[in-house]
């Protein structure tokens, strides 16, 4: 309806334009205004406008009002308002053409033209023989509701997960669980089952600590770490074996969480290990590339120390080793260069912003991207903290296992399904249990400005009432059980809308506003937005049930219209959930 509206708009007031001398006016948009009392919509292009039509805002509006208010089959109403603000009041027959419209299409959210944007969306980034903690849980579930927005508007999406899977920390795991997997081998065992990610975890920590206290330790993974460089079969073989046990568990999360990454977009550090010289040679034929204190650098001018003086990037060590950056630098290469990204999205958290910054920078001021114009964009994110306000640990201080977070908020919320719907049977309220635990959780980040820090509060999140997953799945249940009370499949179901009453109509704008979202979501990559959207309509239909009777309504005409509104909103829900990748239950 927008699309049509500014349509309409820049139709009608072309000869208007045309008397004040004033050809560019193609940006003339329509905005919501906060407040339903001021329109439908809003339109400030007189103010805009002006300074071309030398003339007051107030006296150009007022031309532009006269104009608009002659179209009587599209408005009711259209007045100045302020300083040279036009409000617009839809006449009830536009709203119910344009839904009605909207109803019948399969798809809720309109796709892209010329086949999108091609996107890399690179999220979650776990450690090999590490478990996931608390910190995993905001750049893996941001970063999959980011890839499901973009791909959702009908732009190719490449999801990618930066292991971190090479280097000293690998080669010291490899040194250290070496002897444990030959001796599962030996006998035939197990090895996933034997020697779990908890297990490569302790090894990990074990062997750290010893190469800080014995040199002979350290040498020793030295070693290992020069053999798996150079390609010895013995370590690639026990790497590998290290990888995939760690991943197992990994991937357990992720079908718990319903993130949607698979082992082939498993491209971490390993990957590009065989990229990075020449990485590092392409920068050096941009002419920008110094030796500095025998690290091969870049220095620019944006980046600068607290005294003034340039601060470089280091693309590759005094010793001759590679960092984090090379890996990065060889990533953007490729992504371009072999998978035609003409958009990258790194979610990580905030501490990491300079460093992408840096990144970027040196890829465009050396001219190692395959396509010069492709948007770089980094979604940086806060912490989550404890009670405390400081970041959420166990009491021992250590960072709270992700994997043991996820089942206490399913337990929690068994009891409250068990308390409210005690009539389920035991294994749909285990069920639903999952749904709305891994729900609460997940929607309870998201719903966050993503810069900001948060309290982590189970009872906050599992809350029925409030901007919380549980009272958005529970208002897609209750639609439901209006169908099901009224003996009609819902998923079928479908007929004419009419408006009766205000409730119905704020509903109906309301519902009309979903695409808007997303494609919000989609150009500011936040979540939030979409979060702040479905409670609001959640609460829209609130006031609408409570105002206007639907299966008690005595016309038949007005109840298969509310019948319909309700449905729209059912639908509308479970997309945005969707989005979010949090279940819609039918009941709760």
């Amino acid at each position: 309806m927008k699309k049509r509206l500014i349509t309409l708009i820049h139709q009608k007031l072309a000869g208007l334009f045309a008397n004040y001398g004033i050809e560019d006016f193609g940006f003339i948009d329509v905005q919501v205004p906060p407040d339903k009392a001021n329109g439908d919509f809003s339109l400030n292009a007189a103010m805009k406008l002006a300074k071309a039509a030398k003339c007051a805002p107030q006296k150009l509006a007022a031309e532009m009002v006269t104009a608009l208010a002659a179209e009587k089959d599209w408005f009711d109403r259209v007045e100045v308002a302020g300083p040279g603000f036009i409000n617009l009041y839809l006449a009830n027959n536009v709203v119910e053409e344009s839904f009605n419209d909207l109803a019948t299409r399969n798809e809720l959210v309109e796709k892209a033209s010329a086949g999108g944007e091609v996107t890399v969306v690179d999220y979650s980034s776990v450690n090999i023989a590490k478990q996931m903690h608390v910190g995993h849980l905001r750049s893996t579930i941001i970063g999959d509701v980011l890839a499901r927005v973009v791909e959702e508007l009908g732009n190719p999406v490449i999801r990618q997960n930066h292991l971190g899977d090479w280097g000293l920390p690998m080669a010291m795991v490899i040194w250290k669980a070496g002897p444990e997997i030959a001796a599962i081998e030996g006998r035939n065992g197990d090895l996933v089952s034997e020697l779990t990610l908890a297990r490569l975890e302790e090894l990990y920590k074990s062997v750290s600590a010893e190469c800080k206290e014995n040199p002979a330790t350290a040498a020793a993974c030295a070693d290992c770490l020069v053999r798996l460089q150079n390609g010895d079969s013995q370590m690639l073989d026990l790497w590998h074996k290290i990888v995939r046990i760690s991943m197992t568990e990994v991937y357990r999360i992720y079908r718990l969480l319903d993130v949607k990454l698979l082992e082939e977009n498993e491209c971490g550090e390993s990957f590009y290990r065989d990229m990075l010289a020449e990485t590092v040679a392409e920068i050096g034929k941009s002419g920008k590339m110094v030796e500095s204190q025998g690290a091969q650098c870049v220095f620019l001018d944006e980046f600068k120390g607290k005294d003034g003086s340039p601060l470089p990037v280091i693309v590759q060590k005094s010793d001759g080793a590679f960092n984090y950056g090379t890996f990065d630098l060889a990533a953007l290469r490729y992504r371009t260069a072999k998978l035609g990204a003409q958009r990258i999205v790194y979610v990580t958290d905030a501490r990491q912003a300079l460093h992408f910054k840096q990144i970027f920078a040196v890829a465009r001021a050396t001219g190692i991207l395959a396509q010069a114009d492709v948007k770089l964009e980094h979604v940086p994110f806060g912490s989550i903290l404890g009670e405390d306000n400081k970041p959420l640990k166990t009491r021992s201080g250590e960072n709270v296992k992700l994997a043991e977070l996820l089942d206490e908020a399913i337990e929690r919320a068994y009891q409250v399904v068990n308390e409210k719907n005690p009539g389920l049977s035991e294994e749909r309220k285990k069920e639903v249990a999952r749904i709305v635990g891994i729900g609460a959780v997940k929607y309870a980040d998201l719903s966050q400005n993503r810069n900001n820090d948060y309290v982590f509060s189970f009872d906050r999140m599992l809350a029925l009432n409030g901007n919380t997953a549980p009272y958005l799945q529970y208002a897609h249940a209750r639609i439901c059980s209006i169908f099901r009370k009224a003996g009609l499949d819902i998923d079928q179901y479908a007929a004419a809308v009419v408006i009766s009453q205000a409730e119905e109509r704020d509903l109906i704008m309301k519902l009309m506003d979903f695409n808007q979202a997303v494609i919000a979501v989609a150009a500011e990559l936040r979540p939030h937005i979409l979060c702040n959207y479905l409670y609001e309509l959640a609460s829209c239909f609130s006031s609408f049930y409570d105002k206007c009777p639907v299966i008690s309504c005595e016309d038949e005409k007005v109840k298969a219209s509310r019948l319909m509104i309700s449905n729209f909103t059912r639908r509308t829900l479970a997309k945005g959930l969707e989005l979010l990748g949090i279940s819609a239950p039918r009941e709760m």
